[in-house]
Protein backbone atom coordinates (compact mmCIF):
# COMPACT_ATOMS: atom_id res chain seq x y z
CA UNK A 1 0.00 0.00 0.00
CA UNK A 2 1.23 3.53 -0.71
CA UNK A 3 2.19 5.72 2.19
CA UNK A 4 3.47 9.21 2.88
CA UNK A 5 6.57 10.48 4.55
CA UNK A 6 7.39 14.16 5.09
CA UNK A 7 10.88 15.36 4.37
CA UNK A 8 12.31 17.81 6.92
CA UNK A 9 12.30 20.74 4.49
CA UNK A 10 9.04 22.36 5.46
CA UNK A 11 8.22 22.62 1.73
CA UNK A 12 6.77 19.38 0.48
CA UNK A 13 6.16 15.75 1.18
CA UNK A 14 7.70 12.82 -0.59
CA UNK A 15 5.70 9.68 -1.19
CA UNK A 16 7.06 6.31 -2.25
CA UNK A 17 4.72 3.48 -3.08
CA UNK A 18 5.46 -0.04 -2.07
CA UNK A 19 7.43 -1.46 -4.99
CA UNK A 20 5.41 -4.03 -6.90
CA UNK A 21 6.98 -7.15 -8.34
CA UNK A 22 5.29 -10.13 -9.94
CA UNK A 23 6.14 -13.27 -11.84
CA UNK A 24 3.37 -14.33 -14.18
CA UNK A 25 4.66 -17.63 -15.56
CA UNK A 26 5.27 -20.88 -13.69
CA UNK A 27 9.01 -20.70 -14.28
CA UNK A 28 11.42 -22.34 -11.87
CA UNK A 29 13.20 -19.66 -9.83
CA UNK A 30 16.73 -18.96 -10.95
CA UNK A 31 19.29 -17.85 -8.34
CA UNK A 32 20.40 -14.26 -8.80
CA UNK A 33 24.16 -13.91 -9.12
CA UNK A 34 25.75 -10.99 -7.34
CA UNK A 35 28.60 -8.93 -8.67
CA UNK A 36 29.25 -8.37 -12.36
CA UNK A 37 26.73 -9.90 -14.72
CA UNK A 38 28.12 -11.65 -17.78
CA UNK A 39 26.90 -9.28 -20.48
CA UNK A 40 28.68 -7.12 -22.99
CA UNK A 41 28.38 -3.35 -23.19
CA UNK A 42 29.22 -1.47 -26.34
CA UNK A 43 32.56 0.26 -26.15
CA UNK A 44 31.04 3.66 -26.82
CA UNK A 45 28.81 3.30 -23.78
CA UNK A 46 31.59 1.99 -21.57
CA UNK A 47 33.76 4.93 -22.57
CA UNK A 48 31.19 7.40 -21.33
CA UNK A 49 30.31 5.47 -18.19
CA UNK A 50 33.93 5.55 -17.10
CA UNK A 51 37.00 3.36 -17.17
CA UNK A 52 37.42 0.24 -15.11
CA UNK A 53 35.43 -2.97 -14.70
CA UNK A 54 31.68 -2.90 -14.34
CA UNK A 55 30.78 -3.65 -10.75
CA UNK A 56 28.40 -2.41 -8.10
CA UNK A 57 25.84 -3.98 -5.81
CA UNK A 58 23.19 -6.13 -7.50
CA UNK A 59 20.13 -7.93 -6.10
CA UNK A 60 19.76 -9.84 -3.88
CA UNK A 61 22.46 -7.72 -2.24
CA UNK A 62 21.65 -4.13 -1.35
CA UNK A 63 23.56 -1.18 0.12
CA UNK A 64 24.45 -1.68 3.80
CA UNK A 65 22.62 1.51 4.78
CA UNK A 66 20.29 4.14 3.42
CA UNK A 67 21.97 7.05 1.62
CA UNK A 68 20.08 10.37 1.89
CA UNK A 69 20.76 12.86 -0.92
CA UNK A 70 24.16 14.54 -0.72
CA UNK A 71 23.93 17.30 -1.80
CA UNK A 72 20.38 17.68 -0.60
CA UNK A 73 19.05 18.57 -4.04
CA UNK A 74 15.56 19.50 -2.80
CA UNK A 75 17.00 22.81 -1.63
CA UNK A 76 17.98 23.63 -5.22
CA UNK A 77 14.75 22.55 -6.95
CA UNK A 78 11.31 24.10 -7.32
CA UNK A 79 9.18 22.94 -4.41
CA UNK A 80 6.13 20.97 -5.48
CA UNK A 81 6.69 21.38 -9.21
CA UNK A 82 8.53 19.62 -12.01
CA UNK A 83 11.97 21.17 -12.32
CA UNK A 84 13.96 20.44 -15.47
CA UNK A 85 16.57 23.14 -14.90
CA UNK A 86 20.27 22.37 -14.99
CA UNK A 87 20.71 23.92 -11.53
CA UNK A 88 18.26 21.45 -9.96
CA UNK A 89 19.28 18.39 -11.94
CA UNK A 90 23.02 18.91 -11.65
CA UNK A 91 22.58 18.67 -7.87
CA UNK A 92 20.41 15.57 -8.25
CA UNK A 93 23.09 13.99 -10.43
CA UNK A 94 25.78 14.87 -7.88
CA UNK A 95 23.71 13.08 -5.22
CA UNK A 96 23.38 10.02 -7.47
CA UNK A 97 27.11 9.99 -8.18
CA UNK A 98 27.95 10.42 -4.48
CA UNK A 99 25.81 7.39 -3.66
CA UNK A 100 27.26 5.38 -6.54
CA UNK A 101 30.73 6.01 -5.16
CA UNK A 102 29.87 4.01 -2.06
CA UNK A 103 29.35 0.77 -4.06
CA UNK A 104 31.92 1.74 -5.52
CA UNK A 105 31.06 2.85 -9.03
CA UNK A 106 32.34 5.68 -11.19
CA UNK A 107 30.09 8.71 -11.79
CA UNK A 108 27.60 8.55 -14.62
CA UNK A 109 28.85 10.46 -17.63
CA UNK A 110 26.31 11.75 -20.11
CA UNK A 111 25.27 15.12 -21.49
CA UNK A 112 22.91 16.54 -18.88
CA UNK A 113 21.63 19.34 -21.09
CA UNK A 114 20.74 16.84 -23.82
CA UNK A 115 19.15 14.58 -21.22
CA UNK A 116 16.93 17.46 -20.06
CA UNK A 117 15.66 18.01 -23.62
CA UNK A 118 13.95 14.62 -23.43
CA UNK A 119 10.43 14.29 -22.12
CA UNK A 120 10.07 13.08 -18.53
CA UNK A 121 9.07 9.51 -19.58
CA UNK A 122 12.17 9.24 -21.76
CA UNK A 123 14.33 10.61 -18.93
CA UNK A 124 13.00 7.94 -16.54
CA UNK A 125 13.79 5.25 -19.09
CA UNK A 126 17.29 6.57 -19.83
CA UNK A 127 18.39 6.89 -16.21
CA UNK A 128 17.06 3.43 -15.32
CA UNK A 129 19.05 1.92 -18.18
CA UNK A 130 22.16 3.89 -17.24
CA UNK A 131 21.94 2.41 -13.75
CA UNK A 132 21.59 -1.07 -15.26
CA UNK A 133 24.32 -1.01 -17.89
CA UNK A 134 26.83 0.65 -15.56
CA UNK A 135 26.53 -2.45 -13.37
CA UNK A 136 26.76 -4.93 -16.24
CA UNK A 137 23.03 -5.57 -16.54
CA UNK A 138 21.53 -5.52 -20.05
CA UNK A 139 19.36 -2.48 -20.77
CA UNK A 140 15.62 -2.57 -21.10
CA UNK A 141 15.43 -2.34 -24.89
CA UNK A 142 12.56 0.09 -25.35
CA UNK A 143 9.55 1.94 -24.05
CA UNK A 144 6.30 0.68 -25.56
CA UNK A 145 3.04 2.54 -26.00
CA UNK A 146 1.17 -0.19 -24.11
CA UNK A 147 3.43 -0.09 -21.07
CA UNK A 148 3.64 3.71 -21.12
CA UNK A 149 -0.14 3.74 -20.75
CA UNK A 150 0.12 1.39 -17.77
CA UNK A 151 2.80 3.57 -16.15
CA UNK A 152 0.87 6.77 -16.87
CA UNK A 153 -2.20 5.31 -15.17
CA UNK A 154 -0.08 4.62 -12.08
CA UNK A 155 1.31 8.16 -12.09
CA UNK A 156 -2.18 9.64 -12.39
CA UNK A 157 -3.59 7.38 -9.65
CA UNK A 158 -0.58 7.90 -7.38
CA UNK A 159 0.25 4.24 -7.01
CA UNK A 160 2.43 1.47 -8.43
CA UNK A 161 1.45 0.59 -11.99
CA UNK A 162 -0.21 -2.81 -12.31
CA UNK A 163 0.14 -5.09 -15.34
CA UNK A 164 -3.21 -6.86 -15.74
CA UNK A 165 -2.51 -8.80 -18.95
CA UNK A 166 -0.43 -11.88 -19.59
CA UNK A 167 0.73 -10.89 -23.06
CA UNK A 168 2.25 -7.74 -24.47
CA UNK A 169 0.97 -6.05 -27.60
CA UNK A 170 2.52 -8.10 -30.38
CA UNK A 171 2.05 -11.44 -28.59
CA UNK A 172 5.02 -11.90 -26.23
CA UNK A 173 4.05 -13.74 -23.05
CA UNK A 174 4.92 -11.91 -19.85
CA UNK A 175 7.27 -13.80 -17.53
CA UNK A 176 7.76 -11.19 -14.81
CA UNK A 177 7.38 -7.51 -14.07
CA UNK A 178 8.08 -4.90 -11.43
CA UNK A 179 6.89 -1.33 -10.94
CA UNK A 180 7.85 1.78 -9.01
CA UNK A 181 6.10 5.03 -8.11
CA UNK A 182 7.29 8.20 -6.41
CA UNK A 183 5.77 11.59 -5.79
CA UNK A 184 7.33 14.92 -4.87
CA UNK A 185 10.91 14.41 -6.05
CA UNK A 186 10.60 17.21 -8.66
CA UNK A 187 12.63 15.50 -11.41
CA UNK A 188 13.30 12.14 -13.03
CA UNK A 189 16.83 12.18 -11.62
CA UNK A 190 15.43 12.90 -8.17
CA UNK A 191 13.11 9.91 -8.53
CA UNK A 192 16.08 7.76 -9.53
CA UNK A 193 18.01 8.87 -6.46
CA UNK A 194 15.25 7.91 -4.02
CA UNK A 195 14.44 4.64 -5.77
CA UNK A 196 18.05 3.56 -6.05
CA UNK A 197 19.85 4.97 -3.01
CA UNK A 198 17.38 6.48 -0.53
CA UNK A 199 15.16 3.39 -0.35
CA UNK A 200 16.35 1.66 2.82
CA UNK A 201 15.50 2.02 6.49
CA UNK A 202 15.13 5.70 7.37
CA UNK A 203 13.89 6.65 3.90
CA UNK A 204 10.45 7.58 2.57
CA UNK A 205 9.87 3.99 1.44
CA UNK A 206 6.58 3.17 3.17
CA UNK A 207 7.37 -0.56 3.10
CA UNK A 208 10.66 -0.11 4.96
CA UNK A 209 9.61 0.93 8.45
CA UNK A 210 12.11 -1.40 10.13
CA UNK A 211 15.69 -2.29 9.30
CA UNK A 212 14.81 -5.79 8.09
CA UNK A 213 11.42 -5.16 6.50
CA UNK A 214 10.86 -7.12 3.29
CA UNK A 215 10.04 -3.97 1.32
CA UNK A 216 13.37 -2.26 1.99
CA UNK A 217 15.19 -1.53 -1.28
CA UNK A 218 12.24 -2.85 -3.28
CA UNK A 219 12.34 0.02 -5.79
CA UNK A 220 16.07 -0.45 -6.34
CA UNK A 221 15.59 -4.20 -6.73
CA UNK A 222 13.01 -3.61 -9.47
CA UNK A 223 15.39 -1.41 -11.46
CA UNK A 224 18.44 -3.66 -11.07
CA UNK A 225 16.78 -7.07 -11.02
CA UNK A 226 18.26 -9.48 -13.59
CA UNK A 227 14.92 -9.63 -15.39
CA UNK A 228 16.46 -11.75 -18.14
CA UNK A 229 16.63 -14.62 -15.66
CA UNK A 230 12.85 -14.70 -15.51
CA UNK A 231 13.11 -15.90 -19.11
CA UNK A 232 14.76 -19.25 -18.37
CA UNK A 233 13.75 -21.57 -21.19
CA UNK A 234 12.90 -18.73 -23.57
CA UNK A 235 14.94 -18.81 -26.80
CA UNK A 236 17.44 -15.93 -26.72
CA UNK A 237 16.04 -14.48 -29.94
CA UNK A 238 12.58 -14.28 -28.33
CA UNK A 239 13.67 -12.81 -24.97
CA UNK A 240 12.31 -9.28 -24.43
CA UNK A 241 13.11 -6.70 -21.77
CA UNK A 242 10.86 -3.68 -22.16
CA UNK A 243 9.62 -0.83 -20.06
CA UNK A 244 6.92 1.79 -19.61
CA UNK A 245 7.20 5.14 -17.84
CA UNK A 246 4.76 7.89 -16.95
CA UNK A 247 4.50 11.31 -15.38
CA UNK A 248 1.55 13.26 -14.00
CA UNK A 249 0.93 16.37 -11.96
CA UNK A 250 -0.36 15.50 -8.49
CA UNK A 251 -2.57 17.78 -6.44
CA UNK A 252 -0.84 16.56 -3.28
CA UNK A 253 2.92 16.92 -3.58
CA UNK A 254 3.59 17.89 -7.18
CA UNK A 255 5.23 15.60 -9.75
CA UNK A 256 4.18 11.95 -9.80
CA UNK A 257 6.55 9.48 -11.51
CA UNK A 258 5.94 5.83 -12.36
CA UNK A 259 7.69 3.06 -14.23
CA UNK A 260 7.15 -0.61 -15.03
CA UNK A 261 9.82 -3.09 -16.14
CA UNK A 262 8.76 -6.27 -17.94
CA UNK A 263 10.39 -9.51 -19.08
CA UNK A 264 8.51 -11.32 -21.83
CA UNK A 265 9.05 -14.17 -24.29
CA UNK A 266 7.84 -14.08 -27.87
CA UNK A 267 7.55 -11.71 -30.82
CA UNK A 268 8.97 -8.22 -30.67
CA UNK A 269 6.53 -6.02 -28.74
CA UNK A 270 4.40 -3.76 -30.88
CA UNK A 271 4.42 -0.02 -30.45
CA UNK A 272 8.00 0.78 -29.47
CA UNK A 273 8.14 4.53 -28.89
CA UNK A 274 11.71 5.09 -27.67
CA UNK A 275 14.58 2.62 -27.71
CA UNK A 276 17.80 2.37 -25.74
CA UNK A 277 19.73 2.91 -28.98
CA UNK A 278 17.85 6.17 -29.47
CA UNK A 279 18.45 7.14 -25.85
CA UNK A 280 22.19 6.58 -26.20
CA UNK A 281 22.35 9.07 -29.06
CA UNK A 282 19.96 11.51 -27.39
CA UNK A 283 22.03 11.84 -24.21
CA UNK A 284 25.42 11.84 -25.89
CA UNK A 285 26.59 8.28 -25.27
CA UNK A 286 27.01 7.05 -28.84
CA UNK A 287 29.41 8.55 -31.29
CA UNK A 288 28.00 9.38 -34.74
Amino acid sequence: MPGAFSWPTGRAAMVLAAASVAALLAVAPVPVKTGVAAVSVRATVADHLGAGPLAGILPPRNPPKNIPPDPYFYEFCAGGALDDTVSCNSKSLLAIDHARGTEPLVPLRFDLQKFLRLGVPEQLFAIADLERVSRGEPPMSALTAQLDQVAKAGAVAGTDPELSVGRLAGGAQTAGWGSNWAEGTESALGADDVWMYDDGYGSANFDCRSAHAQGCWGHRDNILRPWQRDLAGCPPAAARLVMGTGYARSSRYGPSFAEILVAACGPKPAGEVFTWAQAEVAIGLSRP
